[in-house]
This record gives structure tokens, sequence and C-alpha cells, in this order.
């Protein structure tokens, strides 16, 4: 039985359509969290709106889109690629990156935003970037425990896909992980959950199942369209009161919760 739905505004950050789309689902009860990405070029901007809400930091690597060209706060050379810009795929971050840098350029990052006073709840990391390297991995492990971190990874990130279980070592170090992350993209978001809540899963995780949905939102304007709408989930303002309570009754017909991550930390399952 799924007892709690964390539905996370990611990509607060990114650009002004996400950063305003995000803390409006945010504030609207479309979303229960938010996730900055500090490296973003309106990242300062989510800070400055900044208004207690619960976010989590989404830790950068890598740099896929080229127009955007994140970057690292930190002198970090195995971490760039020829364009000054952190590698633009994860197979080249993979071959070049060092553990020690990858460290303290993830633990920058998270600093950032404490320093701009923003209150973190939880980390995930662009692309699961890190997890095909088990040294890579046990920075972001080690960073989750000294900073009291939730952590988005799930069980399908174990032995058999990556060689060592990635996903056991964040519950054996008693980080708190959710059991099952869903990315709808563009599609709506009660159809998803709706097919994802009253599915039989022929083998469940646990008795005290935690589900992250996590999307982009936005709001419609010519930065968006110039950026792209694909698997976004375009923020209509006249419309928003309307679909979090559609949601809402939605979770209440299945008996589910939908929470914050802070809300959560201390009482989501370690399972092993």
């Amino acid at each position: 039985m799924t007892r709690a739905l964390i539905v996370v505004a990611d990509s607060l950050g990114v650009t002004e359509a996400m950063t305003s789309g995000g803390l409006a689902a945010i504030r609207g009860g479309l979303a229960s969290s938010g996730r900055i990405v500090v490296v973003g070029a309106w990242a300062k901007e989510v800070a400055r709106r900044y208004e207690g809400e619960d976010l989590g930091v989404e830790a950068v690597l890598t740099s896929p889109n080229p127009v955007l060209g994140y970057r690292p706060l930190t002198y970090a050379p195995t971490l760039m690629g020829g364009d000054g810009t952190f590698p633009t795929t994860v197979d080249d971050l993979l071959e070049h990156a060092d553990a020690n840098e990858t460290y303290a350029e993830l633990r920058a990052q998270l600093e950032r935003a404490i320093l701009w006073g923003v209150g973190i709840s939880h980390l995930s990391v662009l692309s699961d970037a890190v997890w095909p390297r088990a040294d890579l991995a046990d920075a972001v492990l080690q960073l989750a425990q000294e900073f009291h971190l939730a952590l988005s990874i799930t069980h399908r990130l174990n032995e058999t896909l990556l060689g060592y279980d990635a996903y056991g070592l964040a519950c054996q170090r008693g980080i708190t992980t959710p059991s099952r992350i869903l990315r709808p993209g563009s599609q709506p978001l009660a159809a998803v959950l709706k097919d994802t809540l009253t599915s039989r899963d022929p083998a469940p995780i646990s008795n005290d199942e935690v589900i992250e949905l996590a999307a982009t939102f936005a709001i419609d304007s010519p930065e968006l369209r110039a950026y792209g709408t694909e698997g976004i989930q375009i923020i209509d303002g006249g419309q928003l009161t309307a679909q979090s309570a559609s949601l809402a009754t939605l979770l209440a017909d299945l008996g589910v919760k939908a929470s914050p991550y802070r809300d959560l930390l201390d009482k989501l399952p370690t399972n092993t």
C-alpha cells in the first residue's frame, strides 16, 4: 500500500519560466516539494523568492543543453568538457571525473543553496550521472549523511544494473529514500498516478511505500518556447486551483497523502 506521495517541482533555477512555474505549483498545492539547480542561471532568483518551501538540490555534473552551459562552482578540471562547462554526456563525465573533485563540487552546490538561505531537505543528481561509478556514488552518499538529507534514489539502482548495489548502500547508511520515482514528462499527473497507484505490483517494496513524482513545471512564455516544451508540465494560472483540487481528490480516493520531503525525512523506510 502506498502511504505517501511526494510531488517534486524540479528544475527550479534553470529558466525563469521553470522557476515561476515550479514555485506556482508548490504554492498552489500541485506540488509538495521543489528542487533547485544551483548552477542554473535563475538559481539566485529562486533564493530571492524563497518563502520557506520544502526544497532539495538537484546536483549537476553534466551540461546536456548547449545553450544553458552549466559550469562548476569549484576548480575542477576533471569535471569540465571542452567548452569549459560540465561534460555534455554522462559517459564523458564517467571517463574523466575525479571522486575528490566530485565531492568538493557537489558540496559547494549544497553550501551555496544554504548560504542563500534555502532550507534543503533532499538531494538528487541530474541524469543519475554518478551511479555507474561506485567512487562517485560514495561522494553523494557521504554528503547525504553529512547534511542529513533524503536522497532521490530507488531500488532499481542495484547490483544487477550497476555491478554494485547503490540503493542498498544508501539504506545501510540510514539515508532516507523513496521506494519509487515517477517521471511523467508532459503526461497528465493524475493519469500517471492513477495508473501507478491502482496497478498491482507483484513484488511490493514495503508496506510503507513512498513514491516520488518528479516533474518540471513551467509557465508559458517566449523563453519557454525558445527552450522547448517537451517533457514539461505547462502551468495555467487560471486552471491551477482546479488542477490541485482534482489531484487532492484523486489522492484522497486512493488513500494517499501528499507530503513534502521534510515531513517524511525521518519517517521514510530505509529498506534493505
